[in-house]
């Protein structure tokens, strides 16, 4: 059998022609080609290399840098990376895969205001004058206090983004702020609207709760600390909701009260009641002044009295005397059953004792002149009152045996010894005559020193002729010891 091979046709491949066998012309264009082909390509490789560089990008200072990949943070929903690129030099890939945006982090200032309206010369000079039209609530702003007083304030929150992600999720996606060209730049923030409208109901809240002699006095430092804390709190608040903006205030320096312009007070009254509040306030810096003058007089005495350790000794003699009353209390209700307790007491009481009789010892200054002043008028207050117990004691078995004659003897003693006193004055007053109504008139002596008591109530006694009284039957003269008799 004859085999015959039969060979497969091969495809003829398409052949440019020979630029050696073209003309001049022809020549000449294949060669313009092939190098613009040439450029071409490299033109594309340029053009690849750039859209590649153009996902770099540089985050500066005070600022922190975001990655969106189709509008989502790259690496928020990671736990084991961090979205936030710090400033510096980043890549991202090029749009439309990724893009990159900034968040400024520097301290941020918002100014909320509830004042009148100023005109510019107040602005630029000061309020001057108190007569002014009424408020009103469509021109005018205010706070309402605790005490239904109104008060003109002027604040301004500082504040910082400290969570980018939350910043560019909930806050950047809000309407803009309406504000021109020509609007100061605080509001052309994205949080212009909200963080305005939390910090209006933070200042407003806080002073609900204070008085408005309070908030423009002494304790305008504290307004402003509650109110930051209230606005700290807010923001806390939406954190928790889920809707936080990414923003922090601090609770001890989030909010001042800069004058407003440079020259009006921060916080005031209504200009129409100003002047009075002037009073008031002044009025309250000088009770502050007399009462720090007067604590400072105190510290001074206390220094003068008992020395460096007046501190101690006061704590120690006021926990004696806490013991006492705490001993008599236990011993006017005790029982048998509390009779360990009374025991206790009163050791613990002469323990205090001796602990605040050693202190007052090594004190110095004039703790040890009035201790020995002390003493020697207690132990003259013993001796009298032992004498008066021995002269007592010695009377009472003869007023037992004969009361009456006792007495009337002690009364005629007594009475002699009245006369006989120089220092007392006597008068003896006859029966007044029929139809004198009871009445005799007496003259005393202008040499007649008055007791103390007279002499602080003459001042204020009604007018009398010279100092003759109109006595009654039995009045005593008051000015001085004085017996009047029949």
């Amino acid at each position: 059998m004859m085999t015959t091979n039969v060979s497969q046709p091969q495809p003829i491949m398409p052949q440019g022609p020979d630029i050696g066998t073209l003309d001049p012309a022809n020549q000449f264009l294949a060669e313009a080609l092939s190098k613009s082909f040439r450029i071409l390509k490299l033109v594309m490789l340029v053009l690849v290399v750039l859209y590649f560089l153009s996902g770099l990008f540089a985050v500066k200072p005070n600022e922190v840098g975001l990655k969106l990949r189709y509008g989502r943070v790259v690496g928020a929903g990671d736990n084991s990376a961090n979205p936030v690129l710090q400033p510096g030099w980043h890549w991202s890939w090029p749009y439309p895969f990724e893009r990159w945006v900034t968040v400024p982090t520097s301290e941020r200032e918002l100014p909320i205001e509830f004042m009148f309206m100023l005109t510019d010369e107040e602005r630029t000079g000061g309020i001057s004058g108190y007569r002014y039209e009424s408020l009103s609530p469509m021109r005018d702003d205010f706070l309402i206090t605790g005490d239904v007083n109104i008060l003109h304030a002027s604040l301004v929150v500082k504040y910082r983004v400290t969570d980018a992600v939350a910043y560019l999720t909930n806050v950047l996606p809000m309407p803009a702020p309406r504000a021109t060209v020509r609007s100061p730049e605080y509001q052309r923030y994205p949080e212009y609207t909200v963080l305005r409208a939390l910090a209006r109901n933070a200042a407003i809240e806080t002073a609900a709760r204070r008085e408005a002699l309070d908030i423009r006095g002494t304790g305008q430092s504290a307004f402003l600390v509650a109110v930051a804390t209230c606005l700290s709190d807010k923001l806390k608040n939406l954190e928790k909701q889920g809707q936080s903006l990414g923003i922090s205030v601090d609770p001890e320096s989030g909010v001042i009260a800069p004058k407003a312009g440079g020259t009006v007070e921060a916080i005031l009254p209504p200009r129409q009641v100003q002047e009075v509040f002037d009073r008031v306030f002044a009025a309250q810096s000088e009770k502050s002044a007399g009462i720090t003058k007067a604590r400072a007089e105190a510290q001074q005495r206390l220094l003068e009295t008992a020395g460096q350790d007046h501190e101690r000794i006061a704590a120690a003699v006021d926990e004696e005397f806490e013991l006492m009353l705490r001993l008599s209390q236990e011993e006017g209700r005790a029982t048998a059953a509390d009779a360990e307790t009374v025991a206790r007491l009163r050791s613990e009481l002469e323990e205090k004792r001796r602990v605040v009789e050693a202190m007052l010892k090594s004190a110095s200054g004039e703790v040890q002149a009035v201790l020995t002043s002390a003493q020697i008028a207690r132990d003259q207050i013993v001796k009298e009152a032992s004498g008066d117990y021995e002269q007592f004691q010695r009377l009472l078995p003869e007023y037992a045996r004969h009361p009456e004659i006792f007495m009337s003897r002690f009364r005629d003693e007594t009475y002699a010894d009245a006369l006989a006193n120089p220092k007392v004055a006597k008068m003896f007053i006859p029966e007044p005559p029929r139809g004198s109504g009871g009445r005799i008139w007496l003259q005393i002596p202008r040499s007649s020193a008055p007791m103390p008591e007279e002499a602080g109530n003459a001042k204020s006694s009604a007018p009398q002729r010279g100092r003759d009284r109109d006595l009654g039957k039995g009045d005593v003269v008051r000015s001085r010891p004085t017996i009047v008799g029949p």
